[in-house]
């Protein structure tokens, strides 16, 4: 008797209740990775030699204390965003932890990517990471003072330390000895550093003249926090590919620059580069020697087997009636048969996302009868209200609003001070006739609550922007709630030259998604074409 057949005649088995909870609950609902969404099953073998040259680069790493950059390549839906909850579960085992990854999507903007690359590790590692980089400035560069009560003395610590951390780094080097001694002004430290906007007052607090909006200021920021890490770090960079994709050449090349700084500046980083397989070649030529010199061999994720399928399909039917405290039926497989993952896999060609969305299908199919609905496509991508991902969108719409009326959009970007830094610039061009547009986005943690300080520092930007005639139109995105009479003050001076873009996080999200289907609904059509019409007004 076949499992199958043993199944059905078991007396315990009641298959309508099984059949009843698999349509009010269906199991394998996704079959797209996600960085913000953990993956409850492995199969470990399609991955197996791209984890082994991870771990050895982290292995090297927490010997020597040398960044490295290791490749990782797949055409889409071949798993390399899983591979990042794979390093995730594994960063604190005893085989070859303790690590911290980090995941980083692809910056959706050329402009802010330092902070970008901040954010994404502050997120992941917390307060821990300033705590340790402090501790680690204490340890080089303090002495413990005093008979009774010992302590460090601030400015003596900072006296030594920015000897060897001199310039743009002295503000940071502050900012986290602050974070440790001061307990009047830990907080205000920690805002500086987790890259919150600040007031003039506030900075003069911290004794310190920048603030991390600045890449110069953010990139040395990440070299302490490198530096002073227990552990290696590990920067999981998912679509490596996706500047070019979004912003073209400019865009690419800004973004390995900061690759190329990173690698080279900065200790204790393992730099996991997840890329298309087919643009690699391409993204490798952009780097300059030495990186390529240094570069690990890249590694290619193979295809599932029909074996890999089989044992997914079994692992995630495990733990599916487990979580529903239902018995797990003898037949494992069950409602497929192994006829059913025949015909996935093949239609897959052992693309594991294809052949997972396959198998949804077929039980679809079982479960609700062949007029099933048809699976929509989901969203490969994390969506992170950053200022810079907003910034990203509000490009991308002007692409596609221009598109439609003839005028050709053309990004730009600026190095050097703040202002330029943080601030999106755009070429409108028709018919001869040119005119520049400068977009603001402010720095803040929610769009459901108000811009606050933030956006009167975006605003003010943009005023400079203007005085200076570097744009002939501004627009700042805020959030809608935003209120503050400085804010309305400055907004009221620069009346029609301003363009307020109010926001909550349904509508900036919608925003995001939208314009990363490169389409715009009826409301943001209709703004940014105005916008542009106002340009050439």
């Amino acid at each position: 008797m076949s499992d199958k057949d043993s199944f059905e005649a078991e007396g315990a088995f009641e298959k309508g209740m099984y059949v009843e909870v698999l349509r009010d609950n269906p199991p394998m609902k996704r079959y797209v990775s996600r960085g913000d969404i953990p993956d409850s099953i492995d199969i470990p073998g399609p991955h197996a030699e791209a984890d082994e040259a991870v771990f050895r680069a982290i292995r090297f790493t927490r010997q020597d204390k040398t960044s490295r950059l290791q490749p990782i390549l797949g055409t889409a839906g071949m798993g390399k965003t899983h591979m990042f909850w794979v390093l995730k579960d594994l960063e604190n085992g005893p085989s070859h932890g303790p690590y911290l990854t980090v995941y980083v999507p692809s910056p959706p903007a050329p402009v802010r990517v330092p902070l970008h690359f901040h954010a994404c590790v502050v997120d992941e590692g917390g307060e821990r990471l300033f705590e340790q980089t402090a501790d680690m400035l204490l340890t080089r560069f303090g002495e413990l003072k005093g008979i009774i009560r010992q302590r460090y003395e601030f400015a003596d610590v900072v006296s030594k330390a920015v000897d060897e951390y001199p310039g743009i780094s002295s503000d940071a080097v502050k900012v986290f000895l602050k974070f440790r001694l001061d307990d009047n002004l830990r907080g205000l430290a920690r805002r500086w550093l987790l890259g919150d906007a600040l007031s003039q007052e506030e900075i003069e607090k911290l004794d310190v003249r920048s603030v991390l909006e600045e890449d110069d200021v953010t990139m040395a920021t990440l070299k302490l926090l490198a530096e002073g890490s227990t552990i290696p770090i590990v920067l999981f960079i998912d679509e490596f590919e996706g500047p070019y994709n979004t912003h073209g050449e400019l865009g690419e090349k800004q973004f390995m620059e900061v690759i190329k700084r990173l690698y080279n500046q900065c200790q204790n980083l393992v730099i996991v580069a997840s890329c298309l397989s087919d643009v690699w070649e391409r993204v490798y030529n952009l780097a300059d020697s030495p990186t390529r010199s240094r570069m690990e061999t890249p590694i290619t994720l193979r295809p599932f087997t029909k074996k890999d399928l089989i044992e997914f399909v079994r692992q995630s039917m495990i733990a599916y009636w487990e979580e529903n405290n239902i018995q797990v039926p003898s037949d494992i497989l069950f409602p497929l048969t192994e006829n059913d993952l025949d015909e996935a896999f093949s239609k897959s060609k052992g693309v594991p996302r294809e052949a997972i969305k396959q198998v949804i299908a077929q039980l679809d199919k079982i479960i609700a009868g062949p007029k099933a609905v048809p699976q929509e496509e989901q969203a490969d991508y994390v969506i992170k209200l950053t200022s810079a991902i907003v910034i990203g969108a509000v490009a991308k719409a002007l692409l596609i609003a221009g598109t439609a009326l003839g005028v050709e959009v053309q990004l730009e970007t600026a190095t050097g001070g703040s202002k330029t830094q943080s601030t999106a610039v755009f070429t409108l061009s028709k018919g001869g006739t040119k005119h520049r547009l400068g977009v603001d986005v402010p720095n803040i943690k929610s769009w459901n609550r108000s811009g606050g300080v933030a956006a009167y520092y975006s605003a003010i930007r943009l005023k400079q922007m203007l005085e200076k005639g570097e744009v002939g139109l501004a627009v700042i995105a805020v959030p809608v709630d935003t209120k503050g009479a400085k804010f309305e003050s400055t907004s009221a001076e620069l009346g029609t030259k301003l363009v307020t873009l109010r926001l909550n996080e349904d509508t900036a999200t919608s925003l995001v998604d939208n314009t990363h289907k490169v389409l715009l609904d009826v409301e943001q059509k209709a703004f940014y074409s105005e916008l542009i019409t106002r340009a050439f007004a």
